[in-house]
């Protein structure tokens, strides 16, 4: 087993680790490191990178020292010391107790946690806004566009247990938000008018107009093929009677199925198309 140091050409130290595997102690292998050690090492280069490595015999042994020396050398988080790891060390080299993963979240909970600083959000905030991050995330280069991506999450969503989990974890969530919560979504929008809603861009934004004809353009040859798929259009033929044919369907069906409700939808269609011709 061993507990690693990287430093930097300077020899200062900027990241403390523990591994069973000796290949984890090459800063070429950083797969799985925070963010913030990742642009620590897109900074210097992996092949920049000083390691220092000490052998330890147990798992207590290199669980001690890893700790003992982030908190020797200091966080960057902390504004201790130099090293960009996010947690005090301890926990390496096997899965958190559940014990271990609450103590982690009601860390994040707390409101004085140095990430949900000011600070340190605007510079999230910045990061984010940076043209080179954002060409990471847009358009064909979202991760979550990859087909294999893709496909992960389709068969996800067809589990009906884990439709059922995630129906059951929003169901009875209060969807409305305190005072200061709406103030500064407001403020947000003034500052940045492409978090506005739809309704107060569509047709008002010319910018926003452009950019939704050109999508709707652009999308009409992918629309069109998977549209006039024989494949696709048989699996929907059969969703769509499946969706017919259940007890939900006849049971929601029948509750808007009323005297009531037709006379409703009747007044709010002459509301409507009054409002069009101009007679409201």
């Amino acid at each position: 087993m061993y507990v690693y140091i990287w430093k930097d050409l300077a020899n200062v130290p900027f990241y403390v680790g523990f591994t069973k595997r000796a290949r984890r102690t090459d800063p070429s292998n950083s797969g799985g490191r925070n963010w913030l050690t990742q642009q620590k090492l897109d900074e210097i280069g992996p092949k920049n990178v000083i390691v220092e490595i000490r052998h330890v015999s147990s798992l207590e042994e290199g669980q001690a020292l890893e700790k003992n020396l982030i908190l020797e050398i200091g966080r960057i988080q902390l504004k201790t010391g130099p090293l960009t790891n996010l947690r005090e060390g301890g926990e390496g080299t096997h899965s958190p107790t559940e014990e271990h993963r609450e103590k982690l979240r009601q860390l994040m909970l707390d409101p004085n946690h140095p990430c949900r600083s000011l600070e340190a959000r605007n510079r999230q905030r910045q990061r984010m806004l940076d043209p080179s991050v954002k060409e990471k995330f847009s358009g064909e280069n979202n991760p979550a566009k990859r087909p294999e991506v893709r496909e992960k999450i389709k068969l996800k969503w067809q589990d009906q247990e884990f439709r059922n989990m995630m129906s059951a974890k929003k169901t009875g969530v209060p969807k409305n938000f305190s005072e200061e919560d709406l103030a500064r979504r407001a403020l947000a929008v003034i500052n940045n008018p492409d978090m506005k809603s739809w309704e107060e861009r569509n047709g008002k934004d010319p910018e926003f107009d452009a950019k939704r004809i050109a999508g709707i353009r652009a999308a009409q040859d992918k629309r069109r093929e998977k549209m006039s798929d024989p494949v696709a259009l048989a699996q929907r033929k059969e969703r769509l009677k499946a969706t017919l044919a259940s007890p939900e369907y006849a049971a929601k069906r029948a509750a808007f199925d009323t005297p009531e409700y037709r006379a409703k939808l009747s007044a709010a269609k002459k509301a409507y198309w009054d409002k069009r011709k101009g007679l409201i």
